[in-house]
């Protein structure tokens, strides 16, 4: 009888359990226009929203003790001292985000776009690649695979809706001469060989003295590229490889080094302005790429342990203004997209349940790093 009344007990208590556990987490927290909102999505743009916060924190502030930070105050804009409270900064980044998700869904379906197969398998595919590498995180804050790719394919389908919006076809196109303008102007097509600023088999770093050194001599295989004929840009490639080539042996030897065999092997990128201001950091060094014509060579410390030798080349003559349209409008157009997002987003009808978000609150956050302390102290 004890047994029968004990395994009741427990089977009871196992009940209830599942119950609260059902009651404490709806399935959804309502409605922005058409576009319901999973208990999932609301918790991933709320992870999302605390890491931004937790970007803006300072030195002094522990981001892993979440209810201590969601109290603190962050200062939100730098150039005119603007401050938030966390738990605040946060929530509204989330119905920002959210509000911005739903006018991706509504504004795709308004323009006729719809996810080929294709699409939607290589989004399922990221976001089973982001579950396998962060899974435990995820998992800590209530965000499962389902909703990962839920969230993939809807920034699928935010980064087609630059083609139905500013395309040929689409609903406001933007001219080819208007991107060719772009292009020209506002990105830059580089050829180049990264030289380390350090040993590549001890790893010791090179001293001033002989980072100007390098420096020098990586000039000078600019200047010898300079001084080539060529007729097109594989003559240029070529003229830049070369030079690499020639002078890599005598860069590398300042630190004792020699170079591999596919050092000089050239590589292409077409940057934009943000790639500019991120990657090139030293002083000068990203204004030195904007002053290079198309053929162009030159060296530069682009950051604290490289310098390039590079060559601006013409990204018409590598490859065709349709296979570089949604680059450029990219680059172009994002931003202007965005904020038009935001804006047909905020305007949407919204049915929220603050009954249903307040069973999600941000307290319960589990940060990156107490994350992972939690599953040391475990293991």
């Amino acid at each position: 009888m004890k047994k029968k009344l004990l395994a009741l007990v427990c089977a009871l208590a196992l009940t209830v359990s599942l119950v609260g556990c059902a009651l404490s987490t709806p399935d959804t927290v309502g409605k922005i226009g058409d576009f319901e909102v999973t208990s999932g999505l609301y918790l991933l743009a709320q992870y999302d929203a605390y890491q931004q916060a937790a970007q803006l924190a300072d030195s002094e502030q522990d981001t892993s003790k979440v209810n201590s930070f969601l109290k603190a105050t962050i200062t939100t804009d730098a150039d005119t001292g603007e401050t938030a409270v966390v738990k605040d900064y946060v929530a509204q980044k989330t119905l920002e985000t959210l509000q911005t998700l739903a006018a991706v869904d509504a504004r795709f379906t308004e323009l006729g776009g719809e996810l080929t197969e294709e699409q939607k398998s290589a989004a399922d595919s990221y976001a089973q690649q982001l579950m396998d590498n962060y899974g435990d995180a995820y998992t800590a804050n209530g965000i499962g695979l389902e909703t990962l790719k839920l969230f993939q394919q809807l920034q699928y389908k935010q980064v087609l809706l630059l083609d139905l919006v500013y395309g040929k076809d689409g609903e406001t196109p933007v001219e080819d001469g208007e991107l060719t303008e772009h292009l020209d102007s506002q990105m830059y097509e580089l050829a180049y060989v990264n030289i380390p600023l350090y040993n590549t088999s001890t790893f010791v770093f090179a001293s001033d003295d002989q980072k100007a050194e390098m420096l020098q001599l990586a000039q000078q295989a600019a200047t010898a590229a300079n001084l080539m004929d060529y007729e097109n840009v594989e003559d240029q490639v070529s003229a830049l490889h070369a030079a690499a080539q020639s002078a890599l042996p005598d860069i590398y030897a300042v630190l004792d080094a020699t170079p591999s065999d596919d050092a000089s092997s050239v590589q292409t990128e077409l940057l934009t302005e943000s790639d500019l201001t991120s990657t090139f950091t030293q002083d000068g060094a990203a204004d030195a790429v904007r002053g290079l014509v198309y053929g162009e060579a030159a060296a530069v410390q682009y950051n604290g342990y490289s310098v390039i030798l590079m060559m601006r080349i013409d990204p018409l003559q590598v490859s065709t203004l349709d296979a570089l349209r949604s680059q450029i409008l990219s680059d172009m157009k994002g931003e202007e997209l965005n904020d038009a997002l935001a804006a047909y987003g905020a305007q949407l009808d919204s049915t929220l349940s603050s009954s249903a978000m307040s069973k999600l609150p941000a307290a319960k956050i589990v940060n990156a790093t107490s994350a992972t302390s939690a599953n040391s102290a475990n293991s």
